[in-house]
């Protein structure tokens, strides 16, 4: 979905040019999105463990490929926890801003199809014990969520693969996925969101991680 978003300059702030997505895209714009990772303790299932997104196959971008659990871009004029509405949006979760940790903002920019992405992600960490097989998945953004345990997420680009259980729109299953499986971001982005859910399923606060 096309929408107006704002222009970043190289601080993050705001040039006060308003552009739709897909311009921004087109010219390699900065803009800002909304990140949220879900995380949650053991189960009879397995450990403690971090929730990811299979992206739609009808995407623009990264069709099919693993993502943060839920995310959107900030419409123009937005501030980063209005974007928590994304979590409700993808996963029919609906959740008070209140409870997701603050993790930071990183850069990211991708090579896409026609276009450059550059993005400020204002990253988000919720801890949250609903079962995934209740979750009620947003077809056209996502196809998906997969629990992968904290420890194999974390260690992921370091072996190479890891078993993880795929909750789609139907019946459960087990598979295993690796990093080729997920959208190509140019720093230790899993591990980093793994340590910080560790802290958090500890009782502790999480620092910022970006």
């Amino acid at each position: 979905m096309d929408e107006r978003i704002d222009v970043l300059d190289d601080t993050g702030g705001r040039t006060g040019e308003v552009v739709w997505k897909s311009e921004a895209h087109r010219r390699g714009l900065w803009h800002r999105c909304f990140h949220c990772w879900i995380c949650a303790p053991a189960t009879d299932e397995g450990g403690p463990f971090l929730l990811a997104q299979r992206r739609a196959a009808e995407k623009d971008t990264w069709p099919g490929y693993l993502d943060v659990t839920a995310a959107g871009h900030l419409a123009a004029g937005e501030e980063p926890l209005d974007g928590v509405r994304e979590v409700e949006e993808e996963l029919g979760l609906r959740v008070d801003p209140g409870r997701i940790v603050p993790l930071g903002a990183r850069r990211a920019e991708l090579e896409i199809p026609g276009g450059l992405d550059r993005e400020l992600h204002d990253v988000f960490l919720l801890v949250d014990d609903t079962n995934p097989e209740g979750f009620r998945l947003q077809r056209e953004e996502v196809e998906a969520v997969l629990r992968i345990d904290l420890e194999d997420a974390g260690a992921l680009w370091s072996v190479g693969h890891a078993p993880a259980r795929e909750y789609p729109d139907g019946a459960p299953f087990d598979t295993r996925v690796g990093p080729g499986d997920f959208v190509p971001y140019p720093d230790d982005y899993l591990r980093l969101v793994s340590l910080a859910a560790r802290q958090a399923l500890a009782g502790e606060r999480p620092g910022r991680a970006f």
